[in-house]
């Protein structure tokens, strides 16, 4: 068999070389953890390498590759940044954990290469096809990570729920393709906005349900009500490094993927019955994710809620669905990458192991006895709550503000009322840390260089991006000019 479809050029390879990077050196790491030992606490670096190398050849020219089924931009370039930021931030973060506790082998970092190969893939996809393989790459590498402790009860609870429930989002996702495909006869997004634009396509039925179907299945990835019942117990059974990055990257690429899903089936805008239903999801989401959040004791299933309500204000940037709405939502995820990958590695570092829970007790006190994790601690629950100079408040300003120049005031609203809701209860995490004394002693991890960096980086992130806004501001702008429209 012959022909254009096998036909692989050197720009098809510059368009996916990141994901080759991250494929082989995950390969590399598997090898040496089985013939090479000795070599486990380099294994890090190594995955710091491919990620740089990976950033390295990121810089590939924008255009389509892989006879249309990739599609190289701007956007993409955003969030293969994104992801390989997600990656560094655990690495640095979770390496010493993961040492103390001999559970630093090859396969965690390989997996999280995996993990980020197939995010950045997903996003890439022109195809529903390919981002259905994308999407499956990153999540089957989670839910191995998700049971990585698999002598501790609540991680091999949260590695099963993860696969039930992520099996049953893909297959919602592939009926909802296989559905559009039979109505529209493409799966290739390009096709489907083609047909969309010239005929009654936005309209018909089948095509509403398996849209529905498809923005459900993502909806499951972002953990929005009424799709976010697995959140609590994976983040919680989950090793904490590796939530760092399931609760950032994976969640970015999911939002843009439904961006341009709606962006191909929606071309002249949203109407109904899409712009309610996201609305919904906002709404429920926001109200829900910060009520129940309030009565948590465990800080990382708070932080679980916490990022339920935080998917629903980039749902309202979804809901807005005009040009500032999504360079907002684009602000707001890198800004929530820092922020909350940072503030659970800070609170790994505060607690008495990962086989232990994360009760919000043991952070009493911690402000004398770890000052250093304790103010990147605080300064993570100012940016969630959306305190100015941090990152956080540009984030949500941009989406409130967007979604207050598209007349969905209410919208707007209930996004402030969630945020002075979770004020309540990320700012007890600051009173436990530097004005509650302790009650019990907990034995934290010693702090080390490569979590000393991850902290300075994260910092950095909040800190800067939220009083020198500009770079960030430019880089969101440029990758939402890139999406098609």
């Amino acid at each position: 068999m012959s022909g254009p479809f096998l036909h692989v050029t050197s720009a098809d390879l510059a368009a996916v070389a990141p994901e080759i990077v991250l494929a082989l050196a995950g390969m590399l790491l598997i090898l040496l953890d089985a013939f090479a030992r000795p070599a486990r606490r380099a294994f890090p670096y190594v995955a710091l390498a491919a990620c740089a190398v990976a950033n390295l050849f990121g810089n590939y020219p924008s255009g389509s590759a892989f006879s249309g089924a990739i599609q190289a931009s701007e956007l993409t370039r955003f969030v293969d940044l994104l992801a390989l930021a997600a990656v560094v931030l655990s690495v640095l973060g979770g390496g010493a954990l993961l040492e103390r506790d001999r559970k630093d082998q090859g396969e965690f970092y390989a997996l999280l290469l995996w993990s980020a190969a197939g995010l950045t893939l997903m996003v890439k996809g022109t195809d529903l096809l390919v981002v259905f393989l994308g999407l499956e790459t990153m999540s089957i590498a989670l839910y191995v990570l998700a049971a990585w402790y698999r002598d501790v009860p609540e991680a091999t609870e949260a590695g099963m729920k993860y696969f039930l429930m992520g099996a049953f989002a893909s297959a919602f996702f592939l009926y909802g393709v296989a559905t559009v495909y039979g109505r529209l006869g493409s799966t290739r997004l390009d096709a489907l906005q083609a047909a969309a634009a010239g005929s009654s396509a936005y309209g018909d039925p089948l095509v509403t349900i398996g849209v529905l179907a498809i923005l459900a299945a993502l909806a499951f990835k972002i953990a929005l009500v009424p799709f976010h019942a697995w959140a609590p117990d994976v983040y919680q059974g989950m090793t904490t490094p590796a939530v760092a990055f399931l609760s950032t990257a994976p969640k970015a690429g999911a939002v843009v993927v439904a961006v341009k899903v709606l962006m191909a089936l929606a071309p002249a805008g949203l109407g109904v019955p899409w712009r309610p239903f996201l609305a919904a999801l906002a709404i429920l989401s926001i109200l829900f994710g910060n009520v129940v959040a309030l009565a948590q004791r465990d800080v990382k299933r708070m932080l679980a809620y916490s990022g339920i309500a935080q998917m629903g204000y980039v749902a309202i940037g979804l809901a807005t669905f005009t040009r500032p709405a999504l360079e907002g939502v684009l602000v707001f995820l890198a800004g929530y990458l820092a922020t909350n990958a940072a503030a659970f590695l800070a609170v790994a570092a505060l607690s008495g192991g990962e086989r232990e829970p994360h009760p919000l007790a043991d952070l009493a006190g911690m402000g004398r006895r770890r000052p250093f994790a304790a103010t990147v601690l605080t300064l993570s629950m100012l940016s969630l709550t959306g305190l100015p100079p941090t990152v956080g408040f540009i984030g949500k300003l941009l989406v409130f503000r967007a979604a207050v120049d598209a007349q969905l005031v209410s919208l707007a609203l209930v996004g402030i009322f969630g945020s002075l809701i979770s004020a309540g209860y990320y700012l007890r995490v600051v009173y436990f840390l530097w004005m509650k004394e302790p009650t019990r002693e907990v034995e934290a991890p010693a702090e080390d260089v490569l979590s000393g960096a991850a902290y300075i980086l994260a910092m950095t992130a909040m800190l800067v991006l939220g009083v020198l806004p500009r770079p960030l501001l430019d880089w969101a702008r440029t990758a939402a000019l890139s999406l098609p429209r």
